[in-house]
């Protein structure tokens, strides 16, 4: 297999704003479990979120870090959409090709944000039902806040796509 190098990149500014907000929303995730855990003050299971998604967010970021590194020494692990590819097949350029690469991140990015939103939502489900004892009027959020997360996404790549494929 050819060993492909791309021309790097940094993130766009929005990609590094969604990271932000992604990460500060995780953060305020871990205030809501402490406010939970001090109202009822037996049980740690309002801080099991939070961890799990702090660790999902490490795990992103490294991944949004690294990412020549992984696409170049190791293209198997990677599961780029097809726009990745057929953008280098209609222009032959190495530079549109690194430019999309760099955007296809922003998903990545966007999805660390809606994790963050969906942390605090989940934190706020489990305390509340932890302290009232029934279940939470924070669960229909939940819901609606992934179908919005699948629509952003979608909507991210349909403009890599009109970016680079006109």
């Amino acid at each position: 297999m050819a060993e492909r190098t791309l021309k790097r990149y940094g993130l766009e500014g929005i990609a590094k704003a969604l990271i932000a907000f992604g990460s500060l929303l995780i953060l305020l995730s871990w205030v809501v479990g402490a406010y939970y855990f001090g109202i009822t003050g037996k049980t740690t299971a309002s801080f099991i979120v939070p961890f799990i998604f702090t660790c999902l967010l490490v795990l992103l970021l490294l991944i949004i870090r690294y990412r020549y590194t992984l696409f170049e020494k190791y293209p198997y692990l990677m599961s780029l959409p097809s726009l990745f590819y057929r953008i280098g097949a209609k222009k032959g350029s190495n530079d549109g090709q690194s430019r999309a690469f760099s955007m296809i991140f922003t998903v990545h990015a966007l999805v660390i944000a809606f994790l963050g939103l969906l942390s605090l939502v989940l934190a706020l489900v489990v305390g509340s039902s932890v302290h009232s004892g029934g279940a939470s009027p924070y669960l229909y959020l939940y819901v609606v806040i992934i179908g919005v997360l699948g629509i952003s996404v979608l909507l991210q790549y349909r403009r890599i796509y009109r970016k680079f494929m006109k």
